[in-house]
């Protein structure tokens, strides 16, 4: 590394570490995270989230020993927030999405509110309104109780604690503990948040130099050594040097003036040289300064940077998007659990329909298809074509492929 870029990245580390702050308390972060998605300097953080949000799109259904269960339930999926008349997108996929990007770009504290119940084909009361609240709004209270509980806080939406979330409301905390206050927000416990405010106090102080340095410098030597050693000058006084720098101004008033330089010609002795001087600042845009870390935001989004081994003298560096993937399916697994509690919800509520409240439910999705490489679909064919596969789940399967 270039010893003018050590010295730069030194003086510049050695003050970021003392500009960054990561907030303490829950609703600082929640702010802080939306401020940082609002103008991601980096172009990696938002962009990547998205792509979790997207790829974690799948469709639900649900399935039970009972078909005309089934094909109430799974209407009423397609149907869910439909009572809103296109305020908010209906149907269970743009709630899964509301609940991911709560999850990955916000509090990560995804709570689900069921606004309205409403009776449906057959009396069957079920959930017809529900969102999912602004994770950054909640604030929690310590429960006036002697009693060790697991849960010992009461949630409401408003500072004052009025706005109490005690029902038809199904908590998520995908990154804490059943007992913790307030959940960690995923983009701050995986360092995400760190490694955006050094790249950002970094291209802050690029902009600060642009704004500060000379960008352009116009250079007149005028003399010549040989001119000097023949004794013929000694040099150019201050007065002559300053009377150039005058023809020169009003040479570039006129210039600036109109567009038509045909009538603007210097004439000058040969001992004078004319050099236009950019000053370097090359150092400080060198990509190096940001690697470090962008290769902690890739890392904290499940990007692992594995080194291996190509030959015994070289070695290459690999992003392993597995983490990431991982991650992406405990999104679908963590909203699939939170339709788990709605049907135990919804059985609750229709106990008196006992050919329908005991019948076994459970909750399937379609396969994440984003992470497909085409040697993975190429496997498929094959196992289709040697009878391995029926014909109906390879057109299903190709369906959820062309829907997703």
């Amino acid at each position: 590394m270039d010893a003018n870029l050590n010295v730069i990245m030194g003086l510049i580390f050695n003050n970021l570490t003392k500009k960054i702050v990561v907030p303490a308390d829950y609703q600082g972060r929640c702010l802080a995270i939306e401020q940082m998605l609002k103008n991601d300097v980096t172009g990696l953080v938002d962009s990547l989230t998205d792509f979790a949000v997207s790829a974690a799109s799948v469709n639900f259904n649900v399935e039970s020993e009972n078909p005309n269960y089934s094909e109430i339930l799974n209407k009423w999926l397609e149907d869910i927030n439909a009572g809103y008349n296109g305020q908010v997108p209906m149907g269970i996929n743009a709630l899964a999405t509301e609940y991911y990007k709560e999850r990955w770009k916000a509090s990560s504290f995804p709570v689900l509110k069921i606004a309205k119940w409403e009776p449906v084909t057959g009396g069957l009361l079920l959930p017809t309104k529900m969102f999912f609240v602004d994770g950054s709004s909640i604030h929690a209270k310590e429960k006036n109780t002697d009693v060790v509980k697991l849960i010992n806080y009461d949630y409401y939406l408003d500072s004052e604690g009025k706005l109490k979330l005690d029902k038809d409301v199904i908590f998520n905390r995908p990154y804490g503990r059943f007992f913790d206050k307030y959940p960690d927000q995923y983009l701050i416990k995986r360092g995400v948040y760190h490694n955006f405010q050094i790249i950002k106090l970094i291209k802050e102080k690029q902009g600060e130099i642009l704004n500060e340095i000379q960008p352009y410098l116009l250079h007149i030597a005028k003399g010549s050594p040989d001119l000097v050693r023949a004794n013929l000058k000694t040099g150019y006084t201050d007065e002559e040097l300053g009377e150039v720098v005058k023809q020169f101004k009003e040479l570039k008033t006129k210039l600036d003036e109109t567009l038509s330089n045909k009538d603007k010609i210097r004439a000058t002795n040969f001992d004078e040289v004319i050099n236009h001087i950019v000053p370097d600042i090359s150092a400080m845009f060198d990509k190096k300064l940001n690697e470090s870390a962008e290769r902690g935001i890739l890392a904290g989004l499940g990007y692992i940077d594995v080194i291996d081994s190509v030959s015994s003298s070289r070695k290459e560096s690999i992003l392993n998007p597995k983490a990431f993937i991982e991650e992406t399916k405990e999104g679908v697994k963590g909203f699939k659990q939170v339709l788990k509690q709605i049907l135990y919800m919804i059985n609750e509520k229709n106990n008196k329909h006992t050919k329908y409240a005991n019948a076994i439910c459970r909750v399937v999705s379609s396969s994440i298809t984003s992470f497909m490489t085409d040697d993975f679909k190429n496997q498929i064919r094959l196992l289709w074509e040697r009878g391995q596969l029926s014909n109906q789940t390879i057109v299903n399967w190709l369906e959820k492929l062309i829907i997703m």
